[in-house]
C-alpha cells in the first residue's frame, strides 16, 4: 500500500511564506467536510514557519523551517479525544470536524504545535494535507503545488522504499520516531546545529591579500573531524558543528607564508573567528556597514 510522505529542504527555502498563504486560499471561507471545516482567516495557521539566524556580520546564515502535523501513524493526539483522530490507509491522519467541536484538549495533545483552536469553529484543527484534494486526483497538496522552488516535495510511496530515500537523503523528522511521522527534513542542520567560520589572509608588498584555496582544518582532542578549502574571498566554515561540543582548533598552513591557528569552545550559538593573518591574532572582519536609514 502506497502512502504518502512530506519533504522540506531547508536549504531550497527562502521564507517566501507561500505555502502558508496557498494554504489558507485552499482553506478559508472553504468547508470541505467530511475532511475539515473552514479555517481563520486570521490568528490561526496550519503551516508554523519558523526562523533560525546563525553568524554575525558578515557570515550569516538564515533557515526557515515549516512545521505541519505530521501525519503520524501513532499519533499523540488520538488518545486526547478517543474517535475522533481517523487514521487512513494511506497515512493521512484526519480530525473528525464534528467530533473536534469543544474538544481543546486536542490542541494540547499535540506536542509539535499542529493542531490551531478555531474559536469561530468551536472547533481543534490542523492540516488535511489537503486530503479532499488528492482524493479528487491531484498529485500534491497545495503548499507543495505552490513552492516555486520545491522546497516542498509530496511523495505516494510505499514504506520500504521511503525507508531506503531517508537513508539516501539523509532526511531527519522533528517528531521522535516511536510516533513514526510521515513528515521529513533535508538539511535539517541549518535549523538545529552551529557553525564556525572565518576568513583567511597574508600581508604581501604590503596589501592584505584574501587567501584563496587554502585548506582549513577543524580538530578536536588532537585529531581532524572536519576540512574545507577557503574561497576566492579567503573565507571557510565548518557547518554542521554540535552546540555545547567543547574544544576546538581550527588552523590552516599557507606555504611560503606562515600559518594560522585559533582555539575556540563551541557554547550555544554559532562563532566567527573573523579575520585570521599569519603571526597576528583574529580580528574581526573588515565590513563597513551602514544601514540604508539613519
Amino acid at each position: 500500500m502506497k502512502r504518502w510522505h512530506i519533504i522540506f529542504d531547508v536549504n531550497k527555502c527562502i521564507g517566501c511564506y507561500t505555502c502558508m498563504l496557498a494554504c489558507k486560499d485552499e482553506h478559508v471561507g472553504n468547508e470541505w467536510l467530511p475532511y475539515t471545516d473552514k479555517q481563520k482567516k486570521r490568528d490561526q495557521k496550519w503551516i508554523l514557519m519558523g526562523r533560525r539566524e546563525r553568524g554575525v556580520v558578515p557570515r550569516v546564515d538564515i533557515a526557515y523551517r515549516p512545521t505541519i502535523c505530521n501525519h503520524c501513524d501513532d499519533p499523540p493526539c488520538a488518545e486526547a479525544v478517543p474517535g475522533c483522530v481517523i487514521k487512513r490507509s494511506d497515512g493521512i491522519v484526519l480530525l473528525d470536524p464534528r467530533k473536534a467541536v469543544g474538544n481543546e484538549d486536542l490542541v494540547k495533545a499535540c506536542p509539535f504545535g499542529a493542531i490551531s483552536w478555531n474559536d469561530e469553529a468551536n472547533a481543534a484543527q490542523k492540516c488535511t494535507l489537503c486530503a479532499h484534494l488528492l482524493d479528487d486526483g491531484w498529485k500534491e497538496p497545495r503548499c507543495v503545488q505552490s513552492c516555486s522552488l520545491r522546497a516542498l516535495m509530496a511523495i505516494h510511496m510505499e514504506d520500504a522504499e521511503f525507508e531506503k530515500l531517508v537513508v539516501e537523503k539523509g532526511l531527519v523528522s522533528i517528531a521522535p520516531e516511536h510516533v513514526m511521522p510521515r513528515v521529513w527534513y533535508k538539511n535539517l542542520h541549518r535549523f538545529t546545529e552551529n557553525m564556525i567560520a572565518g576568513e583567511i589572509a597574508y600581508i604581501e608588498d604590503g596589501e592584505e591579500v584574501c587567501a584563496e584555496n587554502v585548506e582549513v582544518l577543524l580538530t578536536k582532542d588532537g585529531e581532524t573531524v572536519a576540512s574545507t578549502y577557503t574561497s576566492a574571498y579567503g573565507e571557510f566554515y565548518f557547518d554542521p558543528v554540535a552546540p555545547n561540543s567543547g574544544d576546538y582548533e581550527v588552523k590552516a598552513e599557507l606555504p611560503g607564508r606562515g600559518s594560522v591557528s585559533h582555539k575556540l569552545a563551541m557554547g550555544d550559538e554559532s562563532i566567527d573567528i573573523g579575520l585570521m593573518r599569519p603571526g597576528m591574532e583574529p580580528e574581526p572582519s573588515h565590513y563597513d556597514w551602514k544601514p540604508i536609514r539613519e
